[in-house]
């Protein structure tokens, strides 16, 4: 099969190769990967950002897996041993375990769902990272309706998703996005708008009940200053690199809580395959949909990978396509 693979760190490592087949083991199968989902968490590996994390990545040397790529949507094409949820020929949309920019990966069966069926599979694969994200983290806020929530970042990949789950919660969304993106937030439920490049939501007078904070455009104090007593600070910022990256603020976040009239939260995904079908059902019901901007075919994937990097693109998702 064709992969995009790395050996070592850097993006000159990064080259669509052949590889052999891989092989489904006990409770996973072996999908035909139709389209992959672009993420952060991609450059992270791909550049080996930040140098912290390399342990965590596989290794100070180069990363493992070698196949880049976390989401996927496809075709079941073989099952494992002890298999009884998914069988060949299903359609599915979820995470893969050893990478998926490839025409063939290996997905564990709690990492899945079938894929909704008003969606194309280039939109499904648009979910499984960002949108479990989304949700993961609104539902540690605790959010009900009524409640006032900002979320920064909402024209990007988890942000979008926030605001729709947000939203179909009952809950009065803010979108702090770039002008470009602000007629787009609003379509996908946010009541206001606040464009960053001319306003610094931070500075007014209102207060959220929630402020979900992604890509780090705004230090943990400014935020706090716009969170109602007894509130929930967000913390999802995976953009940044160096030595440390985004540790010191994980780190951090529980010492601040004990310190401050409200609650600062970093949430580590959980590649839940019983998310995925809830997300899935808001699909089916019509109150969440992924906004692809851009599609990729496999041998364009790094350049893929180059507009998620840091602060790059922020409009939506992007995928690689395979079929």
């Amino acid at each position: 099969m064709r992969a995009l693979t790395q050996d070592r760190y850097g993006w000159d490592a990064l080259g669509v190769r052949d590889l052999p087949d891989p092989v489904p083991g006990a409770e996973q199968v072996l999908v035909r990967v139709y389209a992959a989902g672009v993420n952060p968490y991609d450059w992270h590996y791909a550049a080996g950002q930040p140098l912290v994390a390399r342990p965590m990545l596989g290794g100070f040397t180069g990363p493992r897996p070698r196949v880049r790529g976390a989401d996927l949507s496809g075709l079941v094409v073989a099952v494992g041993p002890g298999v009884t949820t998914f069988a060949v020929g299903d359609e599915v949309f979820g995470f893969g375990v050893a990478g998926t920019f490839a025409e063939l990966a290996v997905a564990a069966v709690d990492g899945l769902a079938h894929r909704p069926v008003d969606l194309t599979h280039v939109e499904a694969a648009a979910m499984p990272m960002a949108a479990v994200t989304a949700l993961q983290f609104l539902r540690s806020a605790g959010l009900t309706a009524g409640q006032r929530i900002a979320i920064t970042g909402a024209g990007g990949g988890i942000g979008h998703f926030a605001v729709q789950i947000a939203t179909a919660w009952g809950a009065d969304v803010t979108g702090v996005c770039s002008g470009r993106n602000a007629a787009m937030v609003r379509e996908l439920g946010a009541s206001d708008v606040v464009d960053h490049t001319r306003a610094d939501f931070t500075a007014g007078d209102q207060r959220y009940d929630v402020v979900f904070a992604n890509a780090g455009r705004y230090p943990l104090r400014a935020l706090g200053q716009v969170v109602a007593p007894g509130g929930v600070v967000l913390a999802n910022d995976g953009s940044k690199d160096g030595l440390l990256g985004s540790m010191p603020d994980m780190v951090s976040a529980p010492l601040v809580s004990r310190f401050r009239p409200y609650r600062v939260v970093n949430v580590a995904l959980s590649e839940s395959g019983a998310d995925l079908a809830a997300l899935a059902g808001m699909v089916s019901h019509g109150v969440l949909r992924p906004v692809v901007s851009a599609t990729y075919p496999l041998d364009d994937a790094v350049e893929a990978i180059r507009q998620v990097a840091g602060h790059g693109h922020a409009r939506g998702k992007l995928v690689v396509t395979l079929v």
